[in-house]
């Protein structure tokens, strides 16, 4: 029984079942490797790919075409494509990334039910074993949120949580708005100490974070000239993607409809029914575009669909008390990383529930933890379980749908028969 609650054995667990999902993708690349060309870019002294990558969601200005997003995932690659080759898996990267990130959370939270239902009945599974650039990116950011959180929270080392933190935003960039808990976690630690010694570990918190910021900014400097541009301007994507950024901007209060109903109540395509109110609050995506697949009874909605139906162990947060400071702090940081996703000019594109709620990962798993304490009643375990099977068996299904989509072929042909093409 006591192995089952070492890090190092869900770390393992993980992997096999990653690497299992992955059927016999995991020793190629992806849809989407872009950062594997990043970072051989990287080794041969450049910022841009090289003309045969492709243009399709590069960044495409007349000095060349760069990766979207943030660095850090193709900075850790580096290593592998030296040592190994350019042809070195993405998706081997994802699956032993993705198995660290479930020991750790094994290590943070010490619950069983809670690393099962976050390793496999959640986006983790399609991130794992899918590949592509986009979910690596959220890979590396929850690996390093969650090191974070176990060096501040757990540990009491809040210079190491910032450095983690900013290694996070180095991945992901909204994870700077996850500081707000992260500070309010850190405040609560030290509550009975001098406020001199609390005040000199938030500085030492937040000074890796400044740094980050820095790095940020010469990053953007280097490729388009300038701190504050990132670069989605020049976007090679999905044309309504495109064509919403250029009208409103990447962040706006329009796109708060669209993103509230996608992440909290959208359903799966049911009979070729979709609801009328999705074509109405995401028309800047949507216009001229036609959801219906028609390919079974029940389907996946690709732009995205509610948490609570894709994830039903995720309602556990609502039973958190409120009193409890822990709470309090995981709220601000839930909430201060989802409201500025919520402003976003793109749901997550094709995808299996709302990927980019795993960018506050840290917290809405303190608050599930928090729903079902070690004493909590039998009734409240029943239901735990109930909503973590639950969690599992319909993430199965999305990674079953999307892998479909994304390989071309089924896991069991791929796994019987290999790849085609």
């Amino acid at each position: 029984m006591r192995i089952g609650r070492f890090p190092g054995t869900w770390v393992v667990l993980a992997a096999l079942g990653y690497l299992l999902a992955a059927g016999g993708m995991w020793a190629q690349q992806s849809l989407a490797p872009h950062y594997i060309l990043l970072a051989e870019a990287f080794l041969e002294g450049r910022l841009s790919l090289g003309p045969e990558s492709g243009r399709y969601d590069l960044l495409v200005t007349e000095q060349g075409g760069y990766v979207a997003g943030s660095p850090l995932p193709a900075v850790l690659l580096m290593p592998l494509v030296a040592w190994l080759s350019p042809e070195f898996s993405d998706i081997l990267f994802s699956i032993g990334v993705a198995a660290l990130a479930v020991g750790v959370v094994q290590a943070v939270y010490g619950r069983v039910w809670l690393t099962i239902f976050f390793a496999f009945g959640t986006p983790m599974l399609l991130f794992a074993t899918l590949g592509t650039y986009w979910y690596q990116a959220h890979l590396v950011a929850i690996l390093f949120s969650l090191l974070a959180l176990l060096a501040g929270w757990r540990w009491g080392c809040w210079g190491v949580a910032g450095l983690c933190l900013a290694l996070a935003t180095l991945a992901r960039p909204t994870l700077f708005f996850a500081v707000p808990g992260f500070a309010l976690l850190l405040w609560q630690a030290h509550a009975g100490q001098e406020r001199p010694v609390v005040w000199r570990r938030l500085v030492l918190f937040c000074l890796p974070l400044l740094l980050a910021i820095g790095a940020h900014m010469a990053y953007n400097v280097a490729r388009f000239g300038s701190a504050a541009d990132f670069g989605y301007g020049y976007v090679q994507g999905a044309p309504n993607i495109t064509a919403a950024y250029a009208q409103y901007g990447g962040f706006h209060p329009h796109f708060l409809g669209c993103n509230l109903f996608v992440s909290l109540l959208n359903p799966p395509e049911i009979n070729g029914w979709v609801p009328g109110v999705l074509y109405h609050a995401c028309d800047h995506l949507l216009a001229g575009v036609d959801l219906v697949s028609g390919r079974a009874l029940v389907t996946p909605n690709p732009l995205g669909m509610s948490l609570f139906l894709t994830m039903p162990a995720l309602l556990l947060v609502f039973a958190a008390g409120w009193r409890e400071p822990t709470v309090r702090a995981a709220w601000v940081g839930l909430l201060g990383v989802m409201v500025p996703l919520w402003l976003y000019h793109n749901t997550g594109s094709t995808q299996f529930g709302y990927r980019y709620a795993l960018d506050a990962v840290p917290f809405w798993l303190l608050l599930c933890a928090a729903a079902v304490p070690p004493d909590a009643s039998g009734r409240r375990r029943w239901l735990m379980v109930v909503l973590v099977m639950l969690s599992v068996m319909i993430t199965v299904w999305g990674w079953w749908w999307l892998y479909d989509l994304f390989v071309g072929q089924t896991w069991w042909e791929v796994l019987v028969y290999g790849r085609v093409g």
